[in-house]
C-alpha cells in the first residue's frame, strides 16, 4: 500500500527519474525514442481539460489570451533569451533556451489557479489561446534565433504535429465522445510517468556532461531559475499593488512563470540532441519546485485576498 502510494507521488516520481537519470546514464539510451510518444500522451490527456468551446469572439476572450502571450511568450521569453545570452557557455544550450522561450504555458495553469482560488475559466481560456498562437510563435521564434539553416521548418511543423495539433484534436474528441470522465480517472498518474519519461531521458543521456563540466548545469539552473522563481516572487510582491483584479491575480502570475518544460525538453532533444535538452530539464524541475512553493503559499494567498 505504501509503495503504491509512493509511485503515484508527483514528487517521488521526479526525483526518482533524476536519480535513475544520473544512475544510469546512456545505458538504456533507447528510451530517447520514447520521449515524444510519452509527451504526446501527456499533452493529450491533459489537454482534455481545455475544451476549445470555452472559446467565444468577445473582449472578454480575447483579454486573458492577449495577457498570455505578453506575460508567457514575450516577458518570460525576453528574459530568458537575454540571460541565455551572455550566460549560455555554447549554442546547443542557447538553442535549447530558445525553445523553452518559445514552448507553450504549462498546461498546469489553469488547475493551479484554482488551487489558489482564482479565475479558473480565465486562466483557461489563456492557455489555449497560447497553445493557437504557439503553432506561429514556436517556429517564427526558431527561425528568427536560431535560423533556418540550422532547423527545418519540416521538421518544426511535424513536432508541432505529433504534440500541439495531434493532441489537441485527440482531446477534443474525447470531449465531445463525453469519455473525459475515464481519462481523468488516470490523468494524474499518466501526466507523472510520462514527465518521468521525459526527465529521466535527458538527465540520463547528459549524466556524462553534468559530471564532468558541472558549471553548464549551474549556468543552466541560473537561467532557469530567474525567469521562474525571480518573476515569481516579485509578481507575489508587486501584484496586490496593481488594480488587476484579485480573482485574476494568480492567473498572471502563473501566465508569466509557467511554461511546458516536458514540451521544450522533448522538442530539443527531437531538433538539436541531449546537450539542447538540458535546458527544457532544468526548467521542469524549477517549475515543479516553484508550483510545490504556490501549493504552500495558497493559504496565504487566500487569507490576503479575503482581508481584502
Amino acid at each position: 500500500m505504501f509503495i503504491l502510494k509512493l509511485l503515484s507521488n508527483r514528487n517521488f516520481i521526479f526525483c526518482l527519474a533524476v536519480v535513475l537519470g544520473l544512475a544510469l546514464g546512456d545505458a538504456i539510451s533507447w528510451v530517447r525514442h520514447l520521449t515524444i510518444p510519452a509527451l504526446a500522451l501527456v499533452m493529450t490527456v491533459s489537454m482534455v481539460q481545455m475544451p476549445l468551446s470555452a472559446l467565444s469572439f468577445s473582449t472578454g476572450t480575447f483579454k486573458p489570451i492577449l495577457w498570455t502571450v505578453l506575460l508567457n511568450y514575450i516577458l518570460f521569453g525576453a528574459i530568458t533569451l537575454l540571460l541565455a545570452w551572455f550566460l549560455a557557455p555554447n549554442r546547443a544550450l542557447w538553442y535549447g533556451f530558445v525553445i523553452v522561450a518559445a514552448a507553450p504555458p504549462g498546461v498546469a495553469i489553469a488547475p493551479f489557479v484554482g488551487i489558489l482560488s482564482g479565475n479558473e475559466k480565465y486562466a483557461l481560456i489563456g492557455v489555449i489561446g497560447a497553445y493557437l498562437a504557439s503553432l506561429l510563435i514556436i517556429p517564427g521564434a526558431s527561425l528568427l534565433f536560431i535560423g533556418g539553416d540550422m532547423i527545418s521548418p519540416v521538421r518544426i511543423l511535424w513536432i508541432l504535429l505529433q504534440l500541439i495539433i495531434g493532441p489537441l484534436i485527440l482531446s477534443q474528441l474525447i470531449i465531445y465522445f463525453k469519455m473525459s470522465h475515464y481519462v481523468n480517472q488516470w490523468r494524474s498518474k499518466i501526466v507523472n510517468w510520462g514527465l518521468f519519461v521525459v526527465i529521466f531521458t535527458v538527465i540520463a543521456l547528459n549524466r556524462d556532461l553534468l559530471f564532468r563540466n558541472p558549471l553548464i548545469l549551474a549556468r543552466a539552473g541560473i537561467i532557469a531559475f530567474i525567469p521562474i522563481f525571480g518573476m515569481g516572487l516579485l509578481l507575489l510582491f508587486l501584484l496586490p499593488k496593481t488594480n488587476i483584479p484579485r480573482i485574476n491575480r494568480s492567473s498572471f502570475m502563473l501566465f508569466a512563470t509557467v511554461k511546458n518544460g516536458g514540451f521544450a525538453a522533448a522538442t530539443a532533444l527531437s531538433l538539436f540532441g541531449e546537450n539542447a535538452s538540458l535546458a527544457g530539464a532544468v526548467s521542469s524541475v524549477f517549475i515543479i519546485l516553484y508550483l510545490v512553493f504556490l501549493t504552500f503559499q495558497a493559504k496565504k494567498l487566500r487569507n490576503n485576498d479575503k482581508s481584502k
